[in-house]
């Protein structure tokens, strides 16, 4: 959980507003493994809501394409949403609001916006060297022990003849 309070703002006239920083050791949920989350919000009274806007820098756990060994990928997060009023409905397109003690859990949202910051293609290092195609040892680790002179599947022999009469 991230709560945060924001009982000033409930009642607050539009356009007031407040600011924190966060500065979280791990953060963990059932899908995701944060090992900080540092950043600035700044919350402002907006007619339905308030509206959270900040920059958070993050390391989020994920998987290499390459390798498949998981590692820390640096993620920055622009968040920009609203944050329901008390008695609000949660939606999808709006998944947190504020309780009637005041406090908002923000994990939700921080949540949703992590996982659209994931790269796609995800890579431990620059010179990942990926895994053997035989085998799926781990080539970074050292040479794979798989005998590579495995035969080739016949239907593909079409090709391999045609690649060889290039060849002359």
């Amino acid at each position: 959980m991230i709560r945060i309070n924001l009982s000033t703002l409930v009642h607050a006239k539009i356009g007031q507003h407040q600011s924190i920083i966060l500065n979280l050791d791990a953060v963990s949920t059932t899908e995701l493994d944060l090992r900080y989350l540092k950043g600035e919000l700044h919350f402002t009274r907006v007619r339905y809501g308030v509206l959270v806007e900040g920059l958070l820098e993050t390391e989020v756990q994920t998987e290499c394409t390459r390798c498949l060994t998981p590692f820390y990928e640096p993620v920055t997060i622009e968040l920009g949403d609203i944050v329901s009023l008390p008695g609000a409905e949660l939606t999808p397109e709006c998944p947190v609001r504020i309780s009637e003690d005041g406090w908002a859990d923000l994990l939700p949202l921080i949540r949703e916006y992590v996982w659209i910051s994931i790269p796609v293609n995800a890579i431990c290092s620059p010179e990942c060297k990926g895994i053997c195609q035989e085998c799926g040892g781990n080539l970074n680790l050292g040479m794979c022990t798989c005998d590579n002179s495995l035969p080739i599947d016949p239907r593909w022999d079409a090709l391999r003849m045609l690649l060889d009469s290039s060849d002359n």
